[in-house]
């Protein structure tokens, strides 16, 4: 004699399964809109630093010495991220130091397309010293500042000197031969050279929302998250629809 058990037998749960596809396609789909809100979340407010110019340290890499002795070193280019905020460099002490600062500043230019040199206005943003032992302390040091909104694809220039010039101050910032960031260029006392600075302009808050903001503006903004929502809105529709859909059979009458 066969025993009775309780419950559904085994043999019996593909055919449910088969029966309700409607649940588990609508529990897949509700994981996938799930997984794809986070992901666009992530993609827009996640706070992130992106580089928009830099130029590494290579083989070809030398120090640029002279700035005890008075000399006055910068570096343009051109950045390409919204939020300029900080600009990373490279300093080295070179025998004895002493307690001297060095000054830096950030600058505005236009340039010469042909020449590459700087020419016609600049307007200085930012500008602050830091103590000589604070930059060659470690391999780098950040020249921060406010961030700037609308950076992308503007020239800038920072300069790098020391107010009172100590020639026993024996600091060296690193360079490297040739051009490696578009339209970069290293000036020594306003002379330009075949080489660029090791640096890297970063910026912190370049976001998917920072650019829309920046592009659209507020009024413009709002538009854009209330079709976006509309979008979301109907997509949730359509996926409900597609669930419940093999469910909705009538069952035969008697």
């Amino acid at each position: 004699m066969r025993a009775v058990t309780k419950g559904e037998p085994p043999s019996a749960l593909p055919a449910r399964l088969a029966r309700e596809p409607g649940r588990w396609i609508g529990a897949a789909l509700l994981a996938a809109a799930v997984a794809t809100l986070a992901t666009e979340a992530y993609l827009v407010v996640a706070d992130r630093t992106a580089s928009g110019a830099r130029v590494s340290r290579t083989d070809q890499s030398f120090l640029v010495n002279g700035l005890g002795q008075g000399h006055r070193i910068g570096q343009t280019f051109v950045m390409r991220a919204d939020g300029l905020d900080g600009i990373r460099l490279n300093a080295v002490a070179k025998g004895d130091t002493d307690d001297g600062e060095l000054a830096l500043a950030l600058y505005e230019v236009t340039r010469d397309q042909e020449s590459a040199a700087v020419v016609g206005a600049e307007h200085l943003l930012f500008q602050d010293r830091v103590a000589v032992d604070t930059a060659t302390r470690y391999p780098t040091f950040l020249f921060a500042f406010p961030p700037i909104d609308q950076s992308y694809g503007r020239s800038y220039r920072v300069d790098i000197w020391m107010p009172e010039p100590r020639p026993a101050a024996g600091i060296g910032l690193w360079a490297t031969e040739g051009r490696s960031s578009e339209d970069g260029t290293l000036f020594i006392n306003g002379l330009s050279g075949y080489a660029e600075l090791v640096f890297e302009a970063r910026a912190t808050r370049a976001t998917v929302w920072a650019r829309l903001r920046h592009r659209f503006g507020g009024v413009g903004l709002t538009l854009l998250l209330l079709l976006a929502a509309s979008a979301h809105a109907a997509l949730f529709v359509v996926l409900h629809a597609i669930a419940a859909g093999p469910d909705a059979r009538t069952e035969p009458r008697e």
